[in-house]
């Protein structure tokens, strides 16, 4: 159980880490977009947004974060609190529940 946990938590740890490195290196990229209300025609997307706040609060550069999406900068910082949770719960060992323990 605890391997399957392990498992699960440094798959999660990568996928966010990755995700955190393509935001902190994709800018405005030349040639077609992936984002499907821009190929419907809709100029802002809330979710471009957020990826652009999200990039922007990589490179430090808060007053254009908050420019493209309020939220960059605390879901920046979610993320960056969930990355270290799970790196920090599958590095440290598992405690054992209170009712397992004997106390002779």
């Amino acid at each position: 159980m605890f391997k399957k946990a392990v498992r699960f938590a440094t798959n999660e740890v990568t996928l966010w880490t990755l995700g955190l490195i393509a935001l902190f290196l994709a800018g405005d990229m030349p040639g077609p977009s992936i984002c499907l209300f821009k190929w419907m025609g809709i100029e802002r997307c809330w979710g471009c947004g957020l990826g652009h706040a999200v990039h922007d609060a990589l490179h430090l550069d808060l007053a254009g974060s908050f420019a493209h999406h309020p939220l960059g900068i605390p879901v920046l910082a979610v993320i960056l609190g969930r990355v270290i949770g799970l790196a920090r719960r599958s590095i440290q060992p598992p405690i054992p529940p209170t009712w397992t323990r004997k106390t002779c």
